[in-house]
């Protein structure tokens, strides 16, 4: 048996069927998962218990088969067949546990090892323990030392998507920050001019309304979960009359159902509270003179930096400079108008 292994997978190898470049990924959220081994296998309950503690959302399709004897090739074989013309599944999982190598040998088959390099879905290869090898660990896009190790590589935890998402998150909010700071710093540009003075003093009026609402969220937040706690302190002072582990849990639950509440209503108040700056940041660009500006016109201004709306008012020789959408332009005037 050792001798025909070895001259197996050299002839495969040879072919390139273990070659890593035709080898393909395995999808990072997978929302179907085939699975190819027998009903009756530990094996199986062991996958099912991680898939459903790491993510429940996923849903899986089993193929029976016999892991062992000399129908177990032909078996597995048509069940890599069947979900690779079926397309029902996004990743294909072999499983089988642990044994002597005469309990392993149908996963050594040649026909088995080509139908798994000729298949269009992603296959991981969960065959005996870490120290086990068939021909099926080297074809397979991925080797799982056992089982239950395939189920914790197939899909991420939903922890693990819980994180990523934060992360996300996070840098979404520093990135919406940085926008506003830049926003607000050219606003303050604008605003050193006197035409914009007004501006600014709406936007500082509407920054002040903004960081109230701020602070009274803050307040109403800190006076819920001081609420709390006192609740916790007071049913704590009656724990000896209840079942102490049935208490706690619901006051677990309750306590983890009012903390999701409270986020989700601060994320919903903070998006409340963008869209609104958004929306004023809108306003005050279409009320901004230098909208007008953009369009062509020009403010003339005289030496003293005063606005000029006479032209009579101006003579040979006086100093003018003009605002445009991009810079300033000074001149002199060379005559004036008649």
């Amino acid at each position: 048996m050792q001798i025909a292994f070895e001259q197996l997978k050299a002839k495969l190898e040879a072919e390139g069927l273990f070659d890593s470049a035709r080898k393909k990924s395995i999808p990072t959220l997978p929302a179907r998962i085939g699975i190819i081994t027998s009903p009756q296998a530990a094996a199986l309950r062991d996958i099912l218990n991680i898939l459903q503690r790491r993510h429940d959302t996923a849903s899986v399709l089993i193929f029976p088969a016999q892991v062992q004897g000399d129908s177990a090739p032909l078996e597995v074989t048509a069940g890599i067949r069947y979900f690779n013309k079926a397309r029902n599944v996004d990743v294909i999982i072999v499983a089988r546990g642990g044994g002597s190598a005469e309990d392993l040998a149908a996963f050594n088959h040649e026909g088995l090892a080509r139908a798994v390099a000729a298949c269009e879905i992603p296959v991981i290869s969960a065959v005996g323990h870490e120290t086990d090898f068939t021909i099926l660990d080297f074809v397979a896009d991925l080797r799982a030392p056992t089982p239950s190790a395939a189920a914790e590589l197939v899909i991420r935890s939903r922890q693990e998507v819980d994180e990523q998402f934060g992360g996300l998150q996070r840098r979404l909010e520093k990135a919406m920050r940085y926008q506003l700071l830049m926003a607000r710093q050219n606003l303050s540009e604008l605003a050193r001019h006197g035409a914009f003075a007004r501006m600014m003093d709406l936007i500082h009026r509407r920054q002040q309304r903004l960081d109230d609402l701020v602070n009274r969220l803050a307040l109403g937040q800190r006076d819920v979960l001081e609420k709390q706690r006192r609740r916790f302190e007071t049913l704590s002072g009656a724990v000896r009359h209840y079942d102490v582990r049935r208490m706690l849990g619901g006051m677990k639950k309750d306590l983890d159902a009012r903390t999701t509440a409270i986020v989700s209503a601060l994320r919903n108040l903070l998006l409340e509270r963008k869209v609104r700056v958004e929306r004023m940041d809108t306003a005050l660009q279409a009320l901004s003179p230098l909208a007008i500006l953009e369009r062509g016109y020009a403010l003339v201004f005289d030496a003293s930096g005063n606005l000029l709306k006479d032209a009579a008012k101006v003579k040979p020789g006086d100093e003018i400079s003009a605002r445009l959408a991009k810079g300033t332009v000074r001149a002199a005037v060379k005559k004036s108008r008649e």
